[in-house]
């Protein structure tokens, strides 16, 4: 393996990030510093960055079914509920779809930042399905209106979304991007206010029977579905 692939996938920078570590001279192997960014690293090799000796880490892919009152982060000084309250990791990990301190439901869990970028990533139209409670029935007009763009903010309009009735003021929604708290806009641009919000699915992840605040690592059917983005 290439020396910037490694350090990249050691996960202390990017591989752009490693090739400045390498030709800085800020990489060391088996004692030496290493400017060759042609350098293939071997079983038996020590490499060293800042004096941290570097070793490769497993990827880990977990689904999360997020209660309300959590935030979708690490950690936030100024909230007293994080992630790291529901998970039991001891490294960094990246969500990926964040959800809104008051929105529940599936979040997918990982270490691996190549996988993250894809599934937030605007070229990838990604399915993410919602079920939504509302404090009241958009007309057939509005719901018409719902599927098409709607210009959240004059840098934010949406693309074309799917929902459909279920009962008692519930909807399916289906939307493909992810902007801050953008279910909860779109309803209210039509003067109607969102009382819950669940997603259960985001492209072929299903959040299935996963209790609230529990989480589960994904299947290698789900695994090689995220990899083949």
């Amino acid at each position: 393996m290439r020396i910037n692939k490694f350090i990249a996938k050691s996960g202390i920078s990017s591989r752009r990030k490693a090739e400045e570590l390498v030709k800085n001279g800020q990489v060391y192997i088996n004692g030496k510093v290493v400017e060759d960014l042609s350098y293939m690293v071997k079983d038996n090799d020590e490499v060293v960055v800042n004096g941290k000796i570097l070793e490769l880490k497993d990827k880990f892919y977990l689904k999360l079914n997020k209660p309300i009152g959590y935030i979708s982060s690490n950690f936030d000084p100024y909230n007293k509920k994080d992630l790291n309250d529901l998970i039991d990791i001891d490294e960094r990990f990246f969500c990926a779809g964040r959800l809104d301190k008051d929105s529940h439901g599936l979040m997918l869990i990982t270490n691996d930042g190549a996988i993250t970028n894809k599934l937030i990533h605007p070229s990838k139209v990604i399915d993410k399905i919602y079920i939504v409670k509302v404090n009241k029935k958009l007309s057939e007009t509005e719901l018409s209106s719902f599927k098409n763009p709607i210009k959240l903010s004059s840098k934010e309009i949406t693309s074309k979304s799917d929902i459909e009735y279920l009962s008692d003021n519930t909807y399916k929604v289906v939307i493909h991007q992810g902007f801050n708290r953008q279910i909860r806009r779109m309803f209210a641009y039509f003067g109607v206010k969102v009382l819950d919000l669940k997603r259960i699915k985001i492209g072929k992840i299903k959040l299935g029977n996963l209790k609230s605040g529990d989480y589960a690592k994904l299947s290698n059917e789900e695994i090689n579905y995220l990899r083949c983005l």
